[in-house]
């Protein structure tokens, strides 16, 4: 069997307890494809939308859509300048939207999007929806709020801790759909190998704590991990919609051979 890497996959999404709808939305494209070795690879976005209850749903709906349909679109066969371009296409689409409709004026979103290809990962980032890559001894935060909250514990004004339950945490200055022109953080050429993982999630995870994230994910499965996460989101008060995305790297074909190696066990 060729070596390479695989990914498994798994995503939720819950309202929470205190909102009326859920304005998060997320996708994992191809859909019916997982190979890592394809020229564009696999992507994953997670998107938070504001602007009311239509408007925020709306938006964030047209950031996952129009993201994925520009990005394996895209020209240029650098991955990073394939997201900058998606990210700009989805921010014209949710702008026109939003300045040409009365239900969805002032309309935005957050973007944060994944591709892994290959042995290397790469990142697109707008507003304050999170990437994390974890690993046996380590959590990253790989994006950083664009909010004014977290650029004041940034230069050291404020705590973490302060930041966190800031009444203006969620205020950002940047954020799909608001401006004509925006310019996404970029990431490229991060090196993957087997154990990694990467987490992606909108800020309904604020209250659980980088640790708690790094011990959920690498003692379950994608799946289970994912509904523990909407579960303690909710258990310290689900004050807003939560979307989670978490992809495991591995080798490819690992998942047989542990099968194969607990059956020999079993027999003995």
């Amino acid at each position: 069997m060729e070596q390479g890497l695989s990914i498994t996959f798994s995503s939720a999404s819950d309202r929470g307890l205190k909102r009326e709808d859920n304005q998060d939305s997320c996708g994992k494209f191809p859909q019916d494809d997982s190979s890592l070795q394809t020229p564009r690879g696999q992507l994953f976005v997670v998107a938070d939308g504001m602007g009311g209850h239509a408007g925020g749903r709306h938006a964030s709906q047209i950031a996952v859509q129009a993201l994925s349909e520009a990005y394996f679109a895209a020209a240029p066969e650098d991955i990073g300048e394939c997201l900058q371009q998606a990210v700009s296409v989805a921010n014209k689409r949710i702008h026109e939207a939003s300045t040409t409709s009365y239900e969805f004026y002032g309309m935005g979103t957050t973007c944060t999007a994944l591709v892994l290809q290959g042995e290397s990962a790469h990142s697109a980032h707008v507003g304050d929806s999170r990437a994390y890559r974890i690993t046996a001894d380590n959590i990253e935060q790989l994006t950083q709020d664009h909010s004014k909250v977290a650029e004041m514990q940034r230069l050291g004004i404020i705590t973490e801790e302060e930041a966190r339950r800031h009444p203006e945490k969620s205020h950002l200055y940047r954020a799909l759909g608001i401006y004509t022109d925006l310019e996404a953080d970029i990431i490229t050429g991060m090196a993957i190998k087997p154990g990694d993982h990467f987490l992606l999630c909108t800020d309904g995870l604020a209250k659980v704590g980088a640790q708690e994230l790094k011990k959920i994910i690498l003692s379950h499965s994608p799946a289970k991990a994912c509904k523990k996460l909407i579960a303690l989101a909710n258990a310290r008060g689900g004050d807003d919609n939560a979307t989670v995305q978490i992809v495991r790297v591995r080798k490819t074909g690992a998942s047989k051979r542990n099968f194969f190696s607990l059956f020999r066990r079993l027999r003995r």
